[in-house]
């Protein structure tokens, strides 16, 4: 199992940027199921790619570096959730948790259905 280390604001700026899509920023209602916990959890988008998404969420969410999640985004056309809606995305990074008025931590989360695309085209 690999620990998350929770990184300090100047140690997140010098971290690689790995994405090779382009980054939009945006900030969306979302939601992810943890099928460990069995509960939704609220947050938002902070910035969206192709492969996957940048979210700000609770810092008491349980999320950890490999886990699995289901996740919604809403969208202006589609403002209730539905469960067949909610794409599958792993946990790539967790980023430091911040005290700053609300309890939140920012979490990377790569989108699954690209990660078998990417390996059937290889």
């Amino acid at each position: 199992m690999t620990l998350v280390q929770d990184y300090t604001a100047e140690e997140c700026e010098t971290l690689t940027e790995r994405r090779r899509g382009l980054r939009i920023t945006q900030s969306r209602p979302v939601k992810i199921f943890d099928a460990t916990a069995n509960r939704y959890i609220a947050g938002c988008t902070m910035d969206t790619s192709s492969s996957g998404l940048r979210l700000q969420m609770p810092a008491w969410a349980p999320v950890m570096e490999g886990k699995t999640l289901a996740v919604y985004v809403a969208s202006a056309g589609m403002p209730l959730m539905n469960s067949q809606s909610m794409v599958p995305a792993r946990v790539v990074w967790v980023g430091p948790r911040k005290l700053d008025g609300q309890a939140t931590v920012s979490i990377g989360v790569e989108f699954l259905a690209n990660v078998s695309a990417r390996l059937e085209a290889a």
